[in-house]
Parts: structure tokens; sequence; C-alpha cells
């Protein structure tokens, strides 16, 4: 089965190709921002990230690939659309909380933390 999945590659040299069954949702992004709320831009503090969100079954999940990946300056980084049959595995997969625990924590810390 194919499943859709994001082939990244960095200065042309294959990352991973991210992709699950049973996603609900994949992104990748790049950015850079301020350090603070009274600074510009600061391209020495550049963000990779590509992650996936699977919200199928009894546990939520988060998927992500290419952690610790360090870019700089003139890096070139694409993203390609694919349908694959062989995704990579995954770097992480964190359990997410579902609605159902959300609103529990929402309910206890509303009675002021006690139970």
């Amino acid at each position: 089965m194919k499943v859709p999945a994001l082939r990244i590659e960095v200065n042309g040299e294959l990352v991973a190709v991210a992709g699950a069954p049973d996603l609900s949702m994949l992104s990748g992004q790049v950015a850079f921002g301020a350090a603070g709320p009274n600074s510009i831009i600061d391209t020495s503090s550049i963000v990779f990230n590509v992650m996936g969100l699977a919200l199928n079954g009894t546990q939520p999940r988060q998927l992500t690939w290419a952690n610790g990946l360090e870019l700089k300056v003139g890096d070139r980084v694409t993203f390609e659309i694919v349908e694959v049959s062989d995704p990579s595995p995954p770097g992480k997969v964190l359990a997410t909380p579902s609605s159902a625990e959300l609103a529990r924590e929402a309910a206890k810390q509303k009675r002021g933390g006690s139970q």
C-alpha cells in the first residue's frame, strides 16, 4: 500500500522520506526568527522540522523525522510530495494526549489541581 509522503533532500542528499500509514497530517518546515521581542531575525538559529500526526486509534501519536538536523545559510532544502510503499521510519514517536485526556486534565486544573 502506498502512503503520501514528503521526500526531503538537503543540498542534494536524501535526508528522509517522511510518511506513515494512517497519518492525519504531515508537514515540513524551515524557519528562523528573532531571539526575543527587541531583536531582529537571526539566521544562526535555523529550525528544521518534519512532523506527522496520527489521530486514529486509541492513542494519538506525533511522529518526527530528521531530528537534530542543523541547517546554515546557503543550504538548499527540497520537499517533494510523493507516494511510496516504504517510507523512512520516524526518528521519534511521541504519545499525544487524546481529547478525553485533555478534558480530564482541564477539569482537574479547574478544580485547583486536586485528585
